[in-house]
């Protein structure tokens, strides 16, 4: 618990307002609500909804200590969080070493899952993808699932692309049976009334993960 505030308190300032997972005073409302108001205010006609493939079973131990030390300098705590991502995991009573991954359930795996995917992830959409777009785009993200709007189709298709090289690079894989682009917005569903069509339904697996979320939090 130490290390996650020490932690929250440096990177906090840096993380995007695009994430909202695990975040002080921002919850998978916010997100849901976020995606709503995209969808409704702005000229979304797509959306990617790609899901990494056991995202905390892959994190890279190598890649996340590198995400650290962008902002990290001090090499005692650096080696403590080293020390915990080697500690290894109990499973039915059992140890087991790990050699990646951060232990889902553990106090401190939210925030070193946001650090990692606000450098693979975030950080190169905001700077760096969106300078090569033709139109409208905004990503929503909680914690490990995220959803991508897209004005033009090029774009989305070409992102779709460029997103798993990109996350080969931070040793993630995109679940191909549970990432798609589909056409979704006002002027999508507007030309399928047009055309006697029915409207694509938006039950993507991220916004049901998100939504899952939610239903908890209300529960609790």
């Amino acid at each position: 618990m130490a290390l996650k505030k020490i932690l929250a308190a440096i990177l906090e300032v840096d993380f995007c307002e695009v994430s909202y997972g695990f975040r002080p005073n921002r919850s998978c409302h916010d997100a849901l609500d976020m995606v709503d108001t995209t969808i409704m205010s702005q000229p979304v006609n797509y959306v990617v909804d790609m899901d990494i493939a056991k995202f905390f079973d892959s994190v890279d131990h190598n890649c996340l200590m590198d995400c650290l030390k962008q902002r990290i300098a001090d090499t005692s705590l650096l080696r403590i969080i080293a020390r915990f991502l080697r500690s290894g995991v109990m499973e039915d009573g059992a140890y087991q070493e790990t050699d990646r991954g951060t232990p889902q359930g553990g106090v401190l795996s939210p925030v070193l899952a946001n650090i990692y995917l606000h450098y693979a992830l975030d950080l190169w959409f905001e700077q760096e993808v969106k300078k090569q777009l033709s139109g409208f785009a905004q990503l929503v993200r909680y914690a490990d699932d995220f959803v991508v709007c897209f004005q033009c189709s090029s774009d989305a298709e070409a992102f779709g692309e460029a997103l798993r090289e990109r996350l080969a690079k931070f040793e993630l894989k995109i679940s191909e049976e549970k990432s798609r682009i589909i056409a979704f917005g006002r002027s999508a569903c507007q030309q399928a009334r047009k055309q006697g069509k029915k409207c694509a339904t938006l039950t993507s697996s991220s916004l049901r993960s998100i939504a899952i979320r939610t239903e908890t939090a209300i529960l609790k």
